[in-house]
């Protein structure tokens, strides 16, 4: 078999990894009371084929020179018909722009016009199930782009933007209507394999990405210069990687850290949702793996005791060892368990406490060292864009604040670690507010952590979501501009801020 058909044969193999949600009708302003166990759920309730747009004025004052866009994704569409999913990881993916500039906030949100979801729209159900969700009368996978609902995350490129699913291919949107242009295809060989939701951007711009291909024990790395053009391909063996969902890159190395989420086989023609057959072996080993960049071969390996997390913040070499910023959550089983149960507004457990942490490879001796981090419970690490791979001392976060209500899923404090000057800084937005993934936005010719904190919050007792602007520096003093959108937008996962 030739590299070109093995790379077709994965994306078979990948299909298998494939994801779905539930959808809803055009208003968004809802007059029913919510409390807080229904507040996730309800944030994706009669979400249409578009929102907005609408422009607000901020509140307070807006940074001088601060003007840009934040482009978000995420799961919307939870329902279609008689058919709906169960797993917040589902859903059809909408793309948001927030236009910031000259005191105002422009707000348009539109659906992704993926291949499923056009076939799906004129089914008038849901023909496939999702990463968290089957359904007895499903359509069988034959292909990852048949199941990719492009949820998850946004990579601005070239003028336009890529929407990110992790077991497919990226969606080309338009970045100034959100008009879906179809599948980007890197080569023809790696068309319809699988393109991570986490690319890292180098510094001199160089796009370095992956995709996982479940069941084949191999990952495949992407080489793409600042304009997506794709370089370098290779095919590498690695240890549990059944589903890895992000990495880090160093100044030499690709980092990944892989969990022992394992994909178990069945053959008893039971419906399963890609979910259902991934196992979490708590008595296996994590394992740390570093591939060269120069070579993309794997260089280093090591095994630590197991962890679990889906998002890694910076990483960077100094001396003879590599430091890893690893959000580490609860264990998988019981993290899915509690997504699953937020998501259909059932009473959830509040998934176990556990703190980030720095994982600390020594190259010399392969020896990792795990150092916990002055953080509880925090998710989503973004830092300067402009120091990928190099030292990085303020990483921007979200955590659970004490005034959250235990019946509430998700977060509420935004939280900004300053290794530089040893201090955490902490913003709580309040008990009746979920917080989304805050993004750092770096002043221009500023020093590493000079900048300001940007990012959405669902204020579920109003039903109305917001955008926050906080000086990166004085996170604890509050934000210092607010715009309050007249609608909420459905809780989403990733973003990127173009200036």
């Amino acid at each position: 078999m030739n590299r070109r058909d093995l790379l077709k044969s994965f994306a078979a193999v990948g299909a298998l990894a494939g994801s779905g949600l539930p959808g809803l009708a055009p208003a968004r302003t809802l007059a029913r009371e919510v409390d807080a166990r229904h507040a996730f759920a309800a944030s994706f309730e009669d979400v249409g084929e578009s929102i907005g747009p609408s422009t607000v004025r901020f509140e307070g004052r807006l940074p001088d020179g601060f003007a840009g866009t934040l482009y978000r994704n995420g799961p919307a569409r939870m329902r279609r018909g008689a058919t709906a999913y169960r797993h917040w990881f589902d859903g059809d993916g909408m793309v948001q722009s927030l236009r910031i500039g000259d005191g105002r906030l422009h707000h348009h949100g539109r659906m992704i016009a993926t291949d499923r979801s056009r076939a799906e729209e004129k089914a008038g159900r849901f023909l496939w199930g999702g990463f968290g969700t089957a359904f007895a009368d499903g359509r069988s996978i034959t292909s990852p782009d048949e199941v990719n609902v492009g949820n998850i995350a946004i990579l601005p490129l070239d003028g336009e933007l890529l929407a990110l699913w992790e077991a497919g291919s990226a969606w080309r949107i338009d970045p100034r209507t959100l008009a879906t242009r179809g599948r980007k295809v890197f080569s023809e060989e790696t068309d319809g394999v699988a393109f991570s939701a986490h690319p890292r951007v180098d510094p001199d711009g160089r796009i370095w990405s992956f995709g996982y291909l479940s069941g084949s024990g191999k990952v495949v790395l992407y080489d793409l210069d600042r304009g997506g053009v794709l370089k370098r391909t290779a095919v590498v063996e690695m240890p549990n990687a059944d589903m890895v969902h992000d990495f880090a890159v160093t100044e030499r190395h690709l980092v990944f850290v892989l969990s022992p989420v394992v994909q178990r086989r069945f053959d008893d023609g039971v419906p399963r949702s890609f979910l259902d057959t991934l196992q979490w072996r708590a008595d296996l080993p994590t394992w740390l793996v570093l591939v060269d960049k120069a070579t993309l071969r794997i260089s280093h390996r090591a095994e630590l005791p197991s962890l679990f997390a889906f998002h890694y913040g910076n990483a960077w070499q100094d001396g003879r060892k590599v430091r890893i910023e690893v959000a580490r959550t609860a264990p998988f089983d019981q993290l899915m368990r509690s997504i699953t149960q937020a998501t259909i507004g059932e009473s959830f457990e509040v998934p176990a406490l556990v703190r980030p942490v720095d994982l600390v490879f020594d190259l010399d001796t392969s020896r990792v060292d795990l150092e916990p981090l002055p953080l509880a419970h925090a998710e989503f690490p973004r830092f300067d864009p402009r120091h990928v791979g190099l030292r990085t001392d303020r990483l921007v976060m979200l955590a659970r604040g004490e005034s959250m209500a235990d019946e509430a899923f998700g977060f509420n404090c935004v939280t900004v670690l300053d290794r530089g000057r040893q201090r955490v800084q902490s913003f709580d937005y309040g008990a009746r507010v979920i917080a989304e993934e805050h993004v750092f936005v770096p002043r221009a010719g500023g020093r590493e952590g000079d900048g300001w904190v940007v990012g959405t919050a669902y204020d579920w007792a109003a039903r109305r979501t917001t955008c926050s602007v906080f000086d990166a520096r004085a996170v604890d003093a509050g934000p210092v501009a607010v715009a309050r959108l007249p609608y909420t937008l459905p809780l989403g996962l990733h973003g990127q801020f173009v200036a």
